[in-house]
């Protein structure tokens, strides 16, 4: 029987050792870490996420791992913490520092064997009760990385993870020295693969992220690769510390209303902007409407003299981070050469929009932005955005 979600902590809650307050100051955004936090706490224990430690991570940073995992027990998060996968040789010792360092910080501990049957059963009673379960992946015969990987995606199934992250000393994938953020896995697995910059591990992580994602795991599953010191600010933040590997977005496109459920496109952009949307916006008829296939993100657009204005570009608080916004702003810019919109100036992704635009002008209310407008014509998409009715009005609007 599932149990009824966490109910959202008091700072009260938050503040064993002190140390929660400090990290959720820490990172710039308070707001995001308890978005995060709330989330989190809104679903059974066990599908909060997985940790897959690389044996070289317990065997240099094993501080780091026990502090991270104090922390997440400090708010009643339980990870299912995977040893073994690569270097199963080492499994059983990692398992017991692991243990010892914990149990002395006063985090309970369960240690597992990823062979002993009803694992994922072990695994839920385990994280329900209060205790890390440790998942250790053993020597067996001619086993590889890729079956134990394998075995592994199946654990996430029956556990309905959200999340597996792999702890790797790195901190994430690179090309050219240069971390990647977010893979999709979709489109860019080719030309990650044909670089030859990625490990072996690197390679069989990308794999068996990929089949997870495309073939197993939900929608809303995500993997990422980071280092033991950003575990924490992967979690609780929107741009994460590492590489995100997800499946890419599948988007639908609708001219006008038609196939769209206003009800739950209200609900995403309620969700989104932290206020309903005003009931006169869905009496205007959009020109386009692109639908990420779950209702956690959208473009709208209307038609204006100078081409398409976005009035809308949403993601929902809950998947914020996952790479969404970027599918959509390419499906958007693959029909719309040109487009223009505006946006708040305390608008919190001002610095992304900043980076897909031709050209900007700050105004005293509003940040206008363009791409493809001609020249003659920015001073009239100006004029026109700034005209536009506010659809989603603050309270003392």
């Amino acid at each position: 029987m599932t149990p009824e979600p966490l109910p959202p902590a008091s700072p009260a809650e938050l503040a064993p050792q002190g140390v929660v307050l400090r990290f959720l100051e820490s990172t710039g955004r308070p707001s995001e870490a308890r978005l995060y936090l709330d989330l989190f706490r809104a679903h059974p224990r066990e599908q909060f996420a997985a940790i897959a430690i690389d044996a070289n991570v317990m065997a240099n940073a094993a501080d780091a791992v026990v502090q991270d995992l104090r922390f997440l027990s400090a708010l009643d998060l339980f990870p299912a913490v995977v040893l073994g996968i690569f270097q199963p040789a080492e499994a059983v010792a990692h398992a017991r520092s692991l243990r010892r360092h914990l149990e002395a910080e006063g985090v309970h501990v369960e240690v597992l064997r990823a062979r002993r049957r009803n694992l994922a059963a072990r695994v839920t009673a385990c994280a329900r009760s209060g205790a890390v379960p440790v998942v250790v992946f053993e020597p067996a015969g001619d086993d590889e990385a890729g079956d134990r990987l394998v075995r592994l995606g199946a654990l996430l199934g029956e556990l309905q993870s959200r999340k597996l992250l792999f702890l790797h000393r790195p901190g994430g994938l690179r090309q050219g020295g240069v971390l990647v953020p977010i893979v999709n896995l979709t489109t860019d697995v080719p030309a990650l693969l044909s670089s030859g910059e990625l490990s072996r591990k690197e390679v069989l992580i990308l794999d068996s992220a990929r089949r997870l994602c495309e073939e197993e795991a939900p929608p809303s599953f995500t993997v990422a690769v980071t280092s033991p010191l950003n575990v924490l600010r992967e979690l609780f933040t929107v741009k994460g510390a590492g590489t995100l590997l997800r499946r890419g977005a599948r988007i639908s496109r609708h001219g006008g209303w038609d196939g769209v459920d206003l009800q739950r496109l209200r609900e995403l952009l309620t969700s989104s902007f932290g206020r309903p949307p005003a009931d006169e916006f869905f009496s205007r008829t959009p020109r386009r409407v692109y639908l990420e296939e779950g209702y956690r993100g959208c473009v709208i657009l209307s038609d204006a003299p100078l081409g398409a204005y976005l009035t809308k570009f949403a993601v929902s608080a809950e998947a914020q981070g996952e790479g969404i916004a970027r599918d959509l702003w390419e499906a958007l810019v693959a029909e719309t050469p040109v487009v223009f919109w505006r946006a708040r100036r305390a608008n919190p992704i001002s610095e992304w929009y900043a980076k897909l635009c031709d050209g900007l002008v700050r105004l005293p209310e509003w940040t206008v932005y363009w791409k493809g407008v001609p020249p003659t014509s920015i001073p009239a998409a100006i004029d026109w955005a700034v005209s536009q009715p506010v659809d989603i009005p603050r309270g003392d609007e």
